[in-house]
């Protein structure tokens, strides 16, 4: 992947970057606002404004109904105002509300019933799930799904696979007795087990056997290189490529590579096809360092083992740049890619459209329990909160997708995000839908509400901590894009 180098080409990523953070964040906060907005109105609630954004309006009109539809100069959130409250947060204006008339204590939200009330809390938090189960069944039927072969085709030395047995080469056949089709199972599995003993069922040079591999925190890279620790065992899938051939006496030939080696790293560089090699080639100014696994079979243990092996090359001279300069260079390097007709890791399932639901409610499914896993890892001090994000975070991802791979993909980013932002909301903390939701199951429990002071203090605390968590975020995005 290649990232911008100069000025004028980031100010470029900032740019799109703003564009794909208001895209998302705009899309996911208005969804959430109009869940709470259409479950307000279907109990016959008074709504006095919907604001997407903070601050003074920039734009926006009333409806037939007297609602004010607004958008606010800071795109960091949103809400719907009742009739009834004293602010932004739902909390009520006794002044109006204990003066109120029959008619508007009819439109009152503060006079609804406990149940319609947590229905209208909800109602957001709904909307994001169901606004992510749409984008993925949608994204899933169209574009169907991009299955990853579940071959091992690199093991971090000293992680948990390698300390279990797990080799190059390996098919993950079954965990637990769960059928793997794709190497995301995999991922999958291991993420969500709690770092419980799983049994592996795997397929190697024609055999089944079976190991115990206990997953563990181990430190890893997301797709824009930037470090991470999260539950795993240290392996990745083939890469799409191996090597089909090579010339003889070729500058690969020399320096001892064979056909089926399998090519992991050029420079210090991970290798994801043959144009990752011919790039690095390229761009070194002199030999380059290659690192390729190779299957063999040890005689002695009447098995085939994966040795790993490092190299220096360099293409031969004189290439003509009229052509197509990555050919030339793997050609004047030796190597060649995987004969036609050879597997490919990585095929594209096509799904109908109960099968994308079913996909859709899975992978909203996986990012609840992920997300859950790693809180409760922050909070017994096992997780990396490094890996929490703020606005910062969010644009600098939301360009980089946008500028790297494009909008289907922001698109699918806005899904994560919306289920993400959904469940945050179902937290119980004051504030928050979800703090809401505490109040009226205590006001259930007791028969009558909690009294205005301890109401009051239970908001101030609950600002307090999504204040400290935005600003700890905030902080923590300085820091890792080295903007302070």
């Amino acid at each position: 992947m290649e990232y911008p180098t100069t000025i004028l080409g980031w100010a470029g990523v900032i740019g799109l970057g703003g564009l794909g953070f208001v895209f998302t964040i705009t899309l996911v906060v208005f969804v959430h606002e109009l869940g709470h907005f259409l479950a307000a109105r279907f109990f016959g609630v008074k709504v006095e404004s919907f604001s997407i954004g903070f601050g003074r309006a920039i734009a926006g009109f009333t409806d037939r109904h007297g609602t004010f539809w607004k958008i606010g100069w800071l795109p960091l959130g949103g809400y719907v105002k009742f009739w009834g409250d004293e602010g932004v947060s739902s909390t009520p204006d006794h002044e109006k509300i204990d003066h109120a008339t029959a008619a508007e204590r009819a439109g009152s939200f503060h006079h609804k019933p406990l149940y319609q009330k947590a229905i209208i809390a909800v109602g957001g938090p709904v909307a994001n799930f169901v606004l992510a189960i749409v984008i993925l069944t949608g994204l899933f039927f169209i574009y169907g799904v991009a299955m990853i072969s579940p071959q091992v085709g690199r093991v971090m030395p000293g992680a948990p696979a390698a300390a279990a047995g797990v080799q190059v080469g390996d098919v993950i056949l079954a965990i637990d007795g769960q059928k793997v089709r794709d190497f995301r199972d995999i991922q999958e599995t291991v993420t969500v087990s709690q770092g419980q003993q799983l049994l592996f069922r795997i397929s190697r040079a024609g055999k089944e056997i079976e190991l115990p591999v206990t997953p563990g925190l181990i430190e890893m890279k997301d797709p824009f290189g930037n470090k991470m620790r999260d539950t795993g065992i240290g392996i990745g899938p083939v890469v799409p490529q191996e090597v089909g051939s090579v010339a003889p006496e070729s500058p690969a030939a020399t320096a001892g590579m064979k056909a089926g080696d399998f090519v992991i790293k050029a420079g210090d560089k991970d290798v994801e096809s043959f144009a990752d090699i011919a790039a690095a080639l390229r761009e070194s100014d002199g030999p380059l360092k290659l690192t390729y696994v190779r299957r063999e079979t040890d005689e002695a243990a009447k098995k085939v083992v994966a040795k790993t092996y490092d190299i220096e090359i360099a293409p031969r001279a004189g290439l003509d740049t009229a052509a197509d300069i990555d050919s030339q260079v793997l050609q004047a390097t030796g190597l060649a890619a995987t004969v036609p007709g050879a597997p490919q890791s990585e095929i594209v399932v096509t799904l109908g459209p109960l099968e994308s639901v079913g996909k859709a409610v899975g992978t909203v499914r996986f990012i609840v329990v992920k997300t859950l896993t790693f809180i409760g890892q922050l909070l017994t001090g096992t997780g990396d909160y490094q890996q929490l994000s703020g606005p910062i975070g969010i644009a600098s991802v939301s360009g980089k997708v946008l500028v790297f791979f494009g909008i289907v993909p922001l698109i699918n980013l806005a899904a994560v995000l919306s289920v993400s932002i959904g469940l945050l909301n179902l937290f119980p903390i004051p504030m928050l839908d979800g703090g809401h939701l505490l109040y009226y199951g205590i006001e259930a429990v007791r028969g009558r509400p909690l009294g205005e002071r301890a109401q009051e203090l239970g908001f101030r605390i609950g600002l307090i901590l999504v204040v400290g968590l935005m600003l700890f975020a905030t902080w923590n995005d300085l820091t890792k894009f080295r903007l302070f």
